[in-house]
């Protein structure tokens, strides 16, 4: 929302600021009640929790204020709903006004989200605008697959909202990265996003760069959220980037998008599976309490089964309570069965095919290589082991080894090892068995054995 309050009291005839009791603009009263208490700019907005430029904004009548901004303005400035009827007003004066658009496109969060308190409270800091910067606060949350990378996203955009921010309006889509040759077009996705705020089809511009701008157009003084999820790469994010500081975008891919930060003012948040503590917590609420109390034990191994990752996770609850399996220690026992850390990604459609999407995107050596390191007999994962396993230089493995870590197909543990997920690990050895036989698998072992005696 936008634009120059249209519902006011006659203004004082004096200079001086109005009596908080008498009349004047919303801003003009805001002003009055915030000196009056002895407040700073910087005081009211740590106390009302909104920047201090979208506060200066509104006492100068360049903003209209939400109704939560003004009830907590008179929370905190006792000033008895004074400023939530008046805005209460003109919210719904703005709202009758010809070609006003407020769109709310966030997906509902999810019922069980549980942990990331430090992520979230990270998009928080980031993406918060002080008023000092120009540029658009971008925060992008990768990570491997299944990690919950959108439920974050969706989860602290709704908590934003619900705390009075991003008042014009919520925007998101899907970029559909992770599949090659179905990313969505930049030019497809800006004609959505041009759409949803308010440009009819006879005005959509005919060309990527004029459809771009008027999106950054459109969006200028607004305070908008803009969630770009699954992205493939930094230049199909550059042309949705919006130009107002007072806008804010996140994005979830599961690269780690190199170009983007060198481009725009951008942070990454890294996603990795839960801690033990939270895994439980996610199983326990999913299954009820009842279940999870007959062998808390069962629960904490079978969290440990599925590796911690959120979407095994769900996927194991949701066996359970579908009475494919009564207790949680029933199928944390089938998972202990040989070969059987597999079963999740072999029996559920959704978890196979998220990790499926990730290993397609590979050129052919990089996926070689990350079939085979899933034979390997050890966890940790160094550019010589891997290079015998692969039969290629130790300069070319470490190239490999970079754009798997790049993808988040494996993860850098220090400067010379990788750590490969549980399940991802599974996943590429079943790959291995199926396309590179057994005597690959075999041959990879015998290496990294022969190369760990000769070190």
């Amino acid at each position: 929302m936008q634009g120059t309050a249209t519902i006011r009291p006659a203004r004082s005839e004096s200079g001086c600021p109005p009596d908080p009791g008498g009349p004047g603009t919303f801003g003009q009263l805001l002003r009055a009640h915030r000196e009056r208490r002895g407040f700073s700019l910087a005081q009211l907005a740590t106390q009302v929790h909104f920047n201090r430029g979208h506060i200066s904004k509104v006492e100068t009548d360049k903003r209209t204020p939400s109704v939560a901004f003004a009830e907590a303005c008179d929370r905190v400035l006792n000033a008895g709903d004074t400023f939530t009827s008046i805005a209460t007003a003109l919210e719904a004066a703005a709202r009758q006004q010809p070609g006003w658009v407020h769109p709310a496109q966030l997906p509902s969060a999810k019922r069980y989200f549980t942990g990331r308190r430090e992520c979230l409270s990270q998009l928080t800091r980031r993406l918060r605008n002080d008023g000092q910067s120009l540029a658009v606060p971008v925060a992008v949350i990768n990570g491997p697959p299944g990690v919950g990378k959108t439920a974050l996203a969706v989860q602290w955009a709704h908590q934003a909202v619900s705390d009075g921010r991003f008042a014009d309006g919520q925007l998101f889509v899907n970029l559909e990265g992770p599949e090659p040759g179905t990313a969505a077009d930049p030019f497809d996705v800006l004609e959505h996003l041009l759409r949803a705020v308010g440009v009819p089809g006879e005005r959509m511009p005919a060309d990527l760069s004029q459809r771009a701008a008027t999106f950054r157009s459109y969006l200028h003084g607004r305070e908008m959220l803009l969630v770009l999820d699954n992205a493939a790469d930094a230049q199909q994010v550059h042309h949705l980037l919006p130009g107002s500081a007072g806008c804010a975008v996140v994005v979830t891919s599961r690269s780690c998008l190199p170009g983007l930060l060198s481009r725009v003012d951008a942070v990454t948040v890294p996603l990795a599976e839960l801690c033990r503590p939270e895994a439980t917590t996610l199983l326990r609420a999913m299954i009820g309490d009842a279940r999870a109390d007959a062998d808390p034990a069962a629960v904490t191994v079978l969290a440990e089964r599925c590796g911690r990752l959120p979407l095994a996770l769900v996927l194991a609850a949701e066996h359970i309570v579908s009475c494919q399996h009564r207790s949680a220690d029933q199928l944390a026992t089938e998972l202990k069965l040989e070969g059987a850390r597999l079963n999740l990604a072999e029996g559920d459609v959704v978890l196979r095919n998220t990790f499926d999407t990730s290993y397609r995107a590979l050129d052919e050596q990089s996926a070689r290589m990350f079939r085979l390191l899933g034979a390997l007999p050890v966890q940790l994962i160094d550019a010589a082991a891997s290079a015998a396993t692969a039969g290629v230089s130790q300069d070319e493995a470490v190239r490999l080894l970079r754009g798997l870590a790049s993808a988040h197909l494996i993860r850098r543990q220090d400067e010379r090892h990788y750590l490969m997920h549980d399940l991802l690990r599974a996943y590429a050895a079943d790959l291995s068995r199926q396309l590179d036989g057994d005597s690959a698998s075999a041959k990879a072992v015998r290496q990294t054995a022969d190369t760990a005696l000769v070190a």
